[in-house]
Order: structure tokens, then sequence, then C-alpha cells
């Protein structure tokens, strides 16, 4: 399948201020993929300052619904329903058949993300296949729930690709609520429920919200919260993410995010996220045929492997949070 780059429109959304100037992305978008278009989608009172306007095919500027309470106790805002309403918008004015969803604080340096969707594009998907085709997601923080944190239906939101109704679809998603927001504040954590899993505020994780919302009906919903688990639930969710999207590596697309780089090759989340070489597993289960290429990987490469170091980063993780096992390893450290 060959896709040329005018049927590409690259929507890149979020906030002006992401430490430079975001023209030279968009610039720099047109030389690794010309004759793209590229919409920017973000709120009015982002642009208020923001002189480089004409530096983008289209300016796509919607009203700012605020942001809601941390997900996690102690962390920064929630700006989940800014995201779904700029995104949506943004999307909502792509013209081409193809989209590129792009946080303004990232660009690529190459075309492979067109070129491994377009290879997928071909192969067969099985009985849970939602939209026209596969959408193309990063690794990074997609979660593997057979780890730590064990949550279903947790896929990256920070690139897509793929067919323009499929991306439409996925941000045709309702705003997250007050209640949904601050869900653990009135509600008990499931019993067994590791550290990691304590954190939360939210019922559903931002990624979660919008992973479920595609997927299904709000009142289908197959885990009744974050942590919601078992060998059924993740088996469901194995098979729902082999037939509707492709998860590969960020260094497998040349994706760069100088904010987040030191992540890329983090041996924890690299161990808790599944990679294009796992989702490859699951989709060959569902009929499809993997190609030649390999993606990125990094020790421990099995799943017995994954459990044994992701067990020992737990066991740590409990000894810094006891009194006593703290003070010996600050003394020593």
């Amino acid at each position: 399948m060959q896709i040329e780059n005018s049927d590409i429109t690259v929507v890149m959304q979020g906030g002006i201020d992401v430490g430079w100037d975001i023209r030279y992305s968009a610039a720099f978008l047109r030389q690794t993929l010309p004759g793209v278009t590229i919409i920017l989608a973000t709120q009015k009172s982002a642009l208020k300052t923001f002189e480089g306007q004409g530096a983008f095919d289209e300016v796509v500027a919607t009203d700012d619904p605020g942001h809601l309470p941390s997900v996690k106790n102690g962390g920064g805002p929630h700006n989940i329903n800014r995201q779904i309403m700029s995104a949506s918008a943004g999307m909502e004015a792509v013209t081409t058949r193809y989209a590129l969803k792009l946080r303004t604080d990232a660009y690529l340096t190459s075309r492979k993300i067109v070129d491994i969707w377009s290879y997928w594009a071909q192969q067969p998907s099985g009985d849970r296949k939602r939209g026209r085709s596969r959408i193309l997601i990063s690794s990074i923080f997609s979660l593997n729930p057979r780890f730590d944190e064990r949550l279903s239906y947790h896929l990256s939101d920070w690139v897509q690709f793929g067919q323009t109704d499929d991306l439409r679809a996925f941000w045709r998603c309702p705003p997250m609520d007050f209640d949904t927001n601050t869900w653990y504040e009135r509600n008990a954590y499931a019993p067994g429920s590791l550290y990691r899993e304590k954190e939360f505020r939210t019922r559903f994780a931002t990624e979660q919200w919008l992973t479920l919302n595609y997927l299904f009906d709000r009142t289908q919903f197959p885990i009744r919260h974050h942590n919601d688990t078992s060998e059924v639930i993740v088996a469901e969710f194995e098979a729902q993410l082999a037939d509707n999207f492709i998860v590969v590596h960020p260094l497998d697309i040349d994706l760069h995010m100088p904010k987040h780089s030191y992540i890329y090759k983090s041996r924890y989340f690299n161990a808790i996220c599944h990679s294009y070489e796992t989702w490859k597993e699951l989709a060959a289960a569902r009929g499809a045929i993997a190609g030649s290429d390999v993606g990125h990987t990094q020790w421990p490469h099995s799943l017995i492997g994954k459990k044994r170091y992701v067990a020992a980063k737990q066991r740590l993780r409990w000894l810094r949070h006891m009194p006593i096992a703290r003070s010996l390893l600050n003394r020593f450290a």
C-alpha cells in the first residue's frame, strides 16, 4: 500500500509553550514529509501571544474547558478534557484520508510510521475489529497489565497514525466527569491493589478513559475501575489490542520527545509496556503475519524474566517505604 504525503494531515495538538517555537517543528515535519498538511489544534487562550499561525495550513482553536484534579494524589492538573476538545476539533478539520495525531512537543525524523502502518493495514484482524483499520500508537505507556501497573486498556496517546475516520472516532470521546476523576476520594481500592495502583485518584487513568470510550459503549466497559483485572479481562484486552491497534516503540518510528526521551531506554518502562515484538505475537494469534522488521526491545526479554525483574522492583519499592529500611538505604546510599 503506497500512501502519498499529500494524503496525510498532521494534527499537532497541545500547548504552545513546549520549550521551543513550534514553528520549527512544523517546518521540520514538512522536510520529513514533503507535501503533508499540518493543522495546529490548541486552546484560544494559548494563541493570544503566539504570532506563528502562518506556519500551519490551518489553526483550530477551542475554548478552554479547564483542568480537573490530578490523576494521582500529589500530581499535576489533569488536562484530559482540554486534550479531548482540541484533538477532536483538529480531527474534524482533516480532509485527507489519513491522519497523524502528534503532540506539539514531539516531532518525527522519518516516514517509518507510515511505512509500518501500511504493512499492517493489509493484515487481517480478528472479530474484535472496531474501525476501518488499526491505529498505530507508541509502546511507551501502553501498559501490559500482567506487570506493574495492572491497568488493562491503558494505551499511549503520544502519537497516532491511521485512517482519519478511525482517529475521528477515537477522539469523539465524552469529557471525563468530576465524579470519575475523584473516584478514589470516596471509594476504597480493590483488595490486593499494588502500591502504584493505590496512587490513583481517578477511577480510570487518562489513557484508559480514551481507549475504553473508543472501543465500548459507556454502559459496557469491561472493567469497573482502573486495576480491575483477571485472566479473562486481560485476554479480552489483548484481543482488542491486536485487532484495533499497532504498538511500536518510539525508536522504531523515529519519534522524538525531548521531555520524555529519558524513558525510551528505561529498563523498567520497557518491561511493563507492550513492545512491537510482543504486540506482533498477539496479532499473529489473531491471524496476521509479521514482516521481517524487528522492533526495539531491552532485557529482560522473556515473560518470566520480566516478571522476576518487576517483582524485584516491587520489593525494593516496598523496602523504601518501610521507615527502618528507608533509613538504612539512605545511610548506605
